[in-house]
């Protein structure tokens, strides 16, 4: 029975060497800090599942905050996963476990210098926590530059437009006009100034591309304003230190 295994099944572990793989070979883009920007990132058929798998816009729920309007998500929590249709709930599990792995972030270290220095803390020594949610994006929604939350390991967000007409709703890097300008770490949710900032480039928001970078004192980043009606769908995924007390 299973030497009769069609091709066509999934196949979690091939996705996850897949994922892997193209995260080691795709070149590391250091301008304005160092990131990746993977084309292809899943295996086309699951790609292909997944955006099909997409929710209904009236299952997600609207993110309140003043800071980021039009914005709806869904959490991919075990339980969330387990209460969809057993289809989508299978494939949801499937991306979001290739993309972030049991050997993720010890094989990416080497690429990215603040990733391995937090893997060299005494709390990297329990397994990182996960988060995943799907999100989607409408007119009118912005987000100044920021550098997420300084024990965040990785942060990963897979694009998945219905095409490759808006490259430019991607995710906006960001340079200090200053250049010796860092954030505090103990407030790394800050926004700063755009006034404060240049554009340094824009992560392309095109099908089954993934953004991948370490935060640090300097991976400034946020989403430019858009006027124009848009919708920007991703998955956006984090793994964050444990830093529970003993």
């Amino acid at each position: 029975m299973h030497a009769e295994r069609s091709a066509d099944l999934p196949n979690p572990a091939g996705s996850a060497a897949h994922v892997l793989r193209r995260l080691e070979e795709t070149p590391l883009r250091e301008d304005p800090f160092p990131h990746l920007v993977v084309p292809d990132a899943l295996p086309a058929d699951l790609y292909a599942r997944a955006v099909a798998q997409w929710p209904r816009f009236e299952a997600l729920a609207l993110l309140q905050m003043d800071t980021l309007p039009q914005r709806h998500q869904m959490v991919l929590t075990d339980r969330a996963l387990r209460e969809m249709e057993p289809e989508a709930g299978a494939v949801w599990r499937e991306v979001r476990d290739c993309l972030f792995g049991p050997e993720t972030l010890k094989r990416l270290a080497p690429r990215f210098p603040s990733l391995a220095a937090k893997l060299e803390t005494p709390v990297a020594a329990r397994p990182a926590t996960v988060y995943a949610r799907l999100v989607e994006d409408h007119a009118g929604h912005a987000m100044l530059p920021h550098t997420d939350v300084f024990g965040t390991f990785l942060s990963m967000l897979l694009y998945m437009p219905a095409d490759g007409r808006r490259p430019d709703l991607g995710t906006a890097l960001y340079r200090p006009r200053d250049p010796s300008f860092t954030a505090n770490t103990g407030r790394s949710t800050e926004r700063f100034p755009r006034e404060d900032f240049e554009l340094a480039g824009t992560a392309p928001f095109l099908p089954n591309h993934l953004l991948a970078y370490a935060p640090s004192d300097r991976s400034f980043h946020g989403v430019e304003p858009v006027e124009a009606p848009c919708v920007r769908r991703f998955l956006l995924l984090f793994a964050v230190m444990d830093s529970r007390g003993p």
